[in-house]
């Protein structure tokens, strides 16, 4: 039973951290922050309103919740990133999901905005990422909730992986009855 929550917690399997720089695993990664909004968006077009109430699993997020999370989290992850590049190994803003998924935004059925910031943020974040040399993905921000360092090529690793992990939810999601 509990191996069968973790793989619906986890479908693509828990994030593993690449903490050595690697240009072209980078690539990928802004390829696949590049390409989500589209992602995202089609894989929803045909979606009702009892639809974005579904969940993947019991006391998971459901559909439109995901979208909010989202939009919530890369906006940071952007913000993250532009502090990163203009300070020295800055600590970041902590933020506890649980409530930002407690206020009213985070639990309309509606989508819209979410999905407009979300495609704004990551045009302008990897068009951001494109400008980035090697040196700048090898500097780090201080992460305390994990009390350590991340370097920017690990968070731009870590969001690509984000969106892989909630666009595998969302499609266990759309299967539930």
């Amino acid at each position: 039973m509990e191996e069968n929550i973790e793989k619906l917690q986890f479908p693509i399997g828990k994030y593993k951290a690449n903490l050595e720089f690697d240009f072209s695993k980078t690539s990928e990664d802004m390829k696949t922050l590049g390409a989500f909004a589209e992602i995202l968006k089609e894989s929803i077009k045909d979606l009702n309103e009892s639809d974005f109430k579904k969940t993947y699993r019991e006391g998971g997020m459901n559909i439109a919740q995901i979208i909010h999370h989202w939009c919530d989290t890369h906006t940071y992850a952007f913000l993250r990133t532009k502090h990163t590049i203009l300070e020295d190994n800055p600590n970041v803003k902590m933020y506890e999901v649980d409530e930002f998924l407690s206020t009213p935004d985070a639990n309309t059925l509606d989508v819209r905005d979410s999905l407009n910031i979300i495609e704004g943020i990551h045009s302008k974040w990897v068009g951001l990422l494109k400008t980035f040399s090697q040196e700048d993905f090898n500097k780090t921000y201080y992460h305390s909730n994990r009390d350590k360092n991340i370097f920017l090529h690990e968070h731009v690793g870590m969001y690509a992986w984000h969106v892989r992990h909630h666009l595998a939810h969302i499609e266990i999601a759309k299967k539930a009855p």
